[in-house]
């Protein structure tokens, strides 16, 4: 299968669904489950086509922020509603659980404006979201275990919440080197920054990924889990025919305030400001499609366990 040869910004317009789960890792406990619905909108290059124009606008009036109005640059926006859900290791007991993490529901909007070439993306945001039975990750649970066959989890009377919660996010990433060209086989190493300053959780991350494949699209950060930012999506479809990726990412995360934390009361969760991140994955297109899989692990989040969380990905983009 093969694409006709085109700017990249001919494949901007995308729509994203990715499904974090620790059921593909084999345990309940911690970040149990995270669903992400995201749309990339046409770029500000893309003359004539919905909604071009204003992103053209919007790069004008954005351009003082750092990284954003370069004229060699594409500027496009990504719009997501993310729900998250996180549970203590025993989801058979109904009863508080003191000794562990509380139940915790989050459903939340948000919105990034992105900025990008062959060798840099940049992108300014902002979220807002509840906390609580308003989230819906109580009965998103319960169904998803009922059509895997997993066990009931009866916890979720004793939730968190209700609460509203937002805030602004920022994400910038660079590519550092690259080999190969066109369908020869390919690598490359970047490095990527954020933060976070929200009333959910405010916290700053650094990383770098290693990347090879055959026909590697633009974006070089293939990080497509439904907790991250939607920096994965601007240019991620190459435009040269189909092809394929494995990657492997290391990151630290310094948290300087956490909701979950805050507000667990008895509960004897206490989270570590830092905490180590690996994920190794696998990704593949075919025309209009991408498809990835990812595997995660962090360093104990909580402090008093120091139990490592982990979870998987899958994730499918397919362009519009």
């Amino acid at each position: 299968m093969v694409l006709a040869v085109v700017p990249a910004s001919a494949v901007a317009e995308l729509v994203n669904l990715s499904w974090d789960n620790d059921f593909l890792t084999g345990t309940d406990r911690g970040y149990t489950n995270g669903v992400r619905l995201a749309y990339l909108s046409n770029s500000d290059k893309d003359r004539g086509k919905r909604l071009s124009g204003m992103m053209a606008t919007a790069r004008d009036k954005l351009a003082f922020l750092p990284g954003i109005g370069s004229p060699d640059a594409e500027h496009a926006v990504t719009a997501s509603l993310r729900q998250l859900m996180v549970t203590p290791g025993d989801i058979s007991e109904p009863e508080p659980q003191y000794n562990d993490i509380p139940y915790v529901g989050h459903l939340a909007l948000s919105t990034t404006f992105w900025s990008w070439t062959e060798e840099s993306i940049t992108g300014f945001g902002g979220h807002l979201g509840v906390i609580g039975p308003e989230s819906g990750a109580e009965a998103i649970q319960k169904w998803v275990h009922k059509a895997t066959g997993s066990e009931k989890p009866r916890g979720w009377g004793n939730q968190l919440g209700t609460d509203v919660v937002g805030g602004l996010q920022v994400a910038h990433a660079r590519k550092l080197f690259q080999t190969g060209a066109g369908g020869d086989l390919q690598q490359r190493v970047a490095v990527i920054g954020s933060g976070l300053l929200s009333s959910f959780r405010t916290s700053v991350k650094t990383g770098a990924i290693w990347q090879f494949g055959r026909r590697l699209p633009v974006n070089f950060v293939p990080e497509y889990s439904g907790t991250s930012s939607t920096i994965a999506l601007p240019a991620s479809l190459n435009t040269q025919g189909s092809g394929w990726s494995v990657f492997v990412g290391l990151g630290l995360e310094y948290v300087g305030y956490s909701y979950i934390d805050d507000n667990s009361g008895p509960y004897r969760f206490d989270e570590g400001p830092v905490i180590g991140q690996l994920g190794i994955g696998a990704a593949w297109q075919w025309n209009r499609v991408h498809a990835g899989l990812i595997f995660r692990a962090t360093t104990g989040e909580d402090d008093r366990h120091k139990d490592n969380f982990s979870f998987g990905t899958l994730s499918l983009s397919w362009e519009l």
